[in-house]
């Protein structure tokens, strides 16, 4: 009896972990499509000596970005959730500060990407923290914060100089 008692306690607090990882991982979706876009959106819009270097440096960033959402959203459903991937799932759950939509400027450019950058690695390191009770979410966000920490290295390196 005892033991039916515990093993009915660990599977709510298991649906309760797995509940709190999903909305944490749909939050970073959202952050992980919002970063997409505004590289996509730099891509396009980019006017400046630096221009064939980061029109290209953005559209790898996008592509790679785009493959991070994969892995969250995918984690989410493996945990028995549902993904919010859509443009109106990022708009209200992105935690990143607005992209300038009529910015040309590369200097400028380059500055908001490295502030959405620094704002997506914040998130992702707290999904890191809160990921403790589940290695392969844990592994998936540590695999995140390596890329997006490179991409804001190299960012930063087109701002010193």
């Amino acid at each position: 009896m005892e033991r039916a008692k515990r093993s009915k306690e660990g599977a709510a607090l298991n649906r309760n972990i797995q509940e709190r990882l999903v909305r944490g991982l749909n939050l970073n979706l959202a952050n992980m499509t919002s970063l997409a876009t505004a590289y996509k959106q730099a891509h396009w819009n980019l006017q400046g000596s630096g221009f064939a270097q980061l029109h290209e440096l953005f559209d790898r960033f996008a592509d790679q970005t785009r493959e991070y959402a994969d892995l969250v959203a995918e984690r989410a459903v493996q945990l028995h959730g549902t993904s919010h991937g859509t443009i109106e799932g990022a708009v209200k759950e992105t935690t990143l500060p607005p992209f300038p939509l009529d910015e040309h400027r590369q200097d400028l450019l380059v500055t908001a990407l490295v502030d959405r950058a620094n704002a997506a690695i914040v998130e992702i390191r707290h999904g890191i923290d809160g990921s403790e009770d589940d290695l392969p979410t844990q592994d998936v966000y540590i695999e995140i914060a390596r890329g997006l920490e490179k991409q804001e290295w190299m960012l930063r390196s087109h701002l010193t100089g």
